[in-house]
């Protein structure tokens, strides 16, 4: 038996408080592949500066319209659960019988003010939500009247972006105690993994396929590139330090760290293409050579922990928005490191994302019903179509 995550999501240092709140309760809600009659949670405070304190926490199963089954969780027998400032523990076993295809709840309530500064995130709500009251404790699975995260975090208010990201605070996963042959498969990239259009579309497909024996966890973080740490941009909180990281310092931790990845999913290299040129850093310019360095420095990292590794190709992110000039610089790289990707150079095999998603009639765009609006981000659609070019096949025999 071994201990597996069935959800889980990095947490984004945004450097700045996020928000302040009090008397109130946040539902994560998400779907389970793993069976198993104990499990755990994460509780999480990485990225911040301030301690944080929950009332209550519990986790159950999803019933139609109610909770099922609700379990307390502790940590270290107490269910009042204070976080020290960066602390990442995980909770007391909890007894609760899942099984493949359950859809789990975990509910935690804030009473006193709390300031917010570490989140986990995702766009998509084609799979996880999550829920936040106007008011009181509803921890034991009773309905509440729901308050939209805008109304919580100025960040998400003030995006210009029509789809907005949902946070959650203070927890980052669960764990499931479950059988030696379930596979782990980590999507591991930038934003386009981590709003979790192509995440959840995968997860939707292994999960009909291979109940009960695999579990997809979603590494992405927004902004993020594989040889620079996050980029400087003035008007983003913090300067942009939400960007995180650069992939080749982070890859190992992310990817075999908490969890250990049997098989990786990489998609990364289209900020180290744009940014410079975007947010006004030449000197940070890549090459096609010195990305792939970057590449096969994930492929060695992957094989000394005896785990599968696939690329992707980059997928188009053509803007009218942008200057004219912009997109034939773009394009001189990605097509170059596209066509790398696709000759091979010691992945485990790819798979054609910009296939996928790219306008056939309109060079270095993408499909104009497979973005949100921005030419580079996929929406539901587009994930679904990148998430078919995955080979279920190749990554779990």
């Amino acid at each position: 038996m071994k201990w597996v995550s069935s959800f889980s999501y990095l947490p984004i240092n945004y450097g700045v408080q996020l928000a302040q709140v009090e008397d109130q309760t946040q539902q994560i809600l998400f779907n389970n592949n793993l069976n198993g009659d104990k499990l755990r949670i994460c509780f999480s405070n990485r990225h911040s500066s301030s301690a944080l304190h929950f009332q209550y926490v519990t986790v159950g199963i999803v019933k139609e319209k109610r909770i099922d089954r609700i379990q307390t969780v502790t940590l270290d027998g107490n269910k009042e659960i204070t976080l020290t400032p960066g602390q990442e523990i995980w909770s007391d076993v909890v007894d609760l019988v899942v099984q493949a295809g359950d859809r789990l709840a975990v509910t935690s309530y804030v009473d006193e003010r709390q300031s917010i500064e570490s989140v986990c995130a995702f766009w998509s709500t084609v799979g996880p939500l999550v829920r936040l009251s106007r008011s009181g404790n509803f921890t034991d699975g009773s309905p509440f009247e729901e308050v939209s995260s805008t109304e919580i975090y100025p960040v998400i208010a003030e995006d210009t972006n029509p789809i907005k990201a949902h946070f959650f605070y203070g927890i980052s996963g669960l764990q499931v105690l479950t059988g030696d042959d379930v596979k782990t498969v980590v999507m591991f990239g930038d934003s386009i993994t981590h709003m979790s259009y192509v995440s959840n579309a995968l997860s939707k497909r292994l999960y009909e396929a291979y109940p009960g024996k695999v579990s997809v966890l979603n590494r992405g973080i927004g902004g993020n590139r594989v040889l620079h740490d996050a980029t400087k941009v003035d008007f983003l909180p913090a300067q942009g330090r939400c960007f995180g990281p650069a992939g080749i310092k982070r890859f190992e931790q992310d990817t075999f760290g908490q969890d250990h990845a049997d098989v990786v999913l990489v998609l990364e290299g289209i900020n180290d293409i744009m940014h410079p040129i975007q947010f006004n850093h030449p000197e940070e310019q890549i090459t096609p050579e010195e990305l792939e360095s970057g590449y096969q420095y994930f492929i060695e990292t992957a094989r000394r922990h005896s785990a599968k590794i696939f690329g992707a190709t980059i997928t188009p992110c053509g803007f009218d928005e942008y200057p004219t000039d912009w997109l034939y610089r773009f394009e001189t790289i990605r097509i170059e490191i596209n066509e790398r990707i696709r000759t091979g150079f010691g992945y485990d095999g790819f798979f054609d994302y910009d296939a996928a998603v790219r306008d056939e009639t309109k060079p270095g765009y993408m499909r104009a019903d497979c973005h949100i609006c921005d030419g580079l981000h996929p929406n539901d659609k587009g994930g679904i179509r990148m998430a078919e070019k995955i080979n279920l096949t190749a990554i779990m025999e």
